[in-house]
């Protein structure tokens, strides 16, 4: 009889134990969806029926420099600016390589010092630079691609941003999108390699220090990066090889330095990863091989 007690006892005081043990839920890391659409011509729009070349220059010391060898290749560049008191732009810097058929460039450069450089080879690609809205200085924007209907967009406003592009393969699209939001401040570096057919990349930067680079190797894989800095410093890196990868990064910076790196090889893997360092900093490693996997991060920097 005194053994059945003392089990029951036992027993009872296990059950109380596992009850009390967690009493709370277990919190799970917010998931961030992103996306990245489509953006540029229509395919079937692209190009022009024999090459052309449209050149437009305003301002002081501006250089622009065309070569087109193919069929049907289209360049248009627009050099102005309003920074020296006078109208149009200072020392701006324009070149386009363009050989095929059907490639087309489109490069606007409002401001003083800024830098384009557009090398297309293959069959209807597109690469559009939009440099500042007439204030808008040091910008440097480069853009390589080979192959078919690849697309590159590049926006940059204010100062001192740098953004390269490098793709290969079959409707490959890079999207990047800078702007220091203050005359004068230092500025973001954003870089996008993609190899492969039907790889998408976007870049958003806002402030200064942000550095980002994207990598894909395969076809269809996906990733998107949001840098917002007032004070911070901003770091991420992802690199994907393989099909239906997917990679979201949003990181704030207010104060700390915010640090992600992802790495996925593999089919339809997906990472997610959101910082915000308001005084201190935060750090993220994600490394998923396989079929399906998910990983999650949300950190907070106080």
């Amino acid at each position: 009889m005194k053994n059945f007690l003392l089990a029951a006892i036992f027993l009872a005081s296990g059950t109380v134990f596992a009850q009390f043990a967690n009493p709370l839920p277990t919190p799970k890391a917010n998931c961030l969806g992103c996306s990245v659409p489509q953006v540029g011509p229509s395919y079937g729009a692209r190009g022009a029926i024999i090459n052309t070349s449209y050149v437009d220059q305003t301002g002081v010391m501006n250089d622009a420099s065309v070569v087109q060898t193919g069929v049907g290749n289209l360049s248009n560049i627009d050099q102005d600016g309003q920074n020296q008191g006078f109208s149009g732009g200072l020392g701006n810097e324009a070149t386009v390589y363009q050989r095929g058929r059907k490639n087309e460039t489109d490069i606007k450069q409002h401001g003083d010092y800024n830098t384009g450089f557009v090398n297309q080879v293959g069959y209807k690609n597109y690469a559009q630079q939009d440099v500042g809205v007439g204030w808008a200085e040091n910008n440097r924007a480069y853009a390589y691609q080979t192959g078919r209907q690849n697309t590159s967009i590049q926006k940059q406003r204010y100062d001192n941003n740098v953004a390269i592009v490098a793709q290969s393969g079959r409707r490959n699209l890079a999207h990047q999108d800078q702007s220091t939001g203050t005359n004068g401040a230092p500025g973001s570096v954003a870089g996008i390699l993609q190899l492969g057919n039907y790889n998408k990349a976007k870049q958003v930067q806002r402030g200064s220090f942000n550095i980002d680079g994207i990598a894909q190797f395969g076809n269809a894989n996906m990733a998107s990066t949001t840098q917002t800095s007032t004070g911070g410093i901003n770091i991420s890196g992802i690199a994907q090889t393989g099909y239906g990868n997917e990679a979201c990064v949003d990181q704030n910076a207010d104060v700390g330095i915010n640090l992600s790196l992802i790495g996925q090889f593999g089919v339809e893997n997906h990472a997610s990863v959101i910082q915000d360092a308001q005084g201190s900093g935060n750090a993220s490693f994600i490394g998923q091989a396989g079929y399906m996997n998910k990983a999650c991060v949300e950190q907070t920097g106080l």
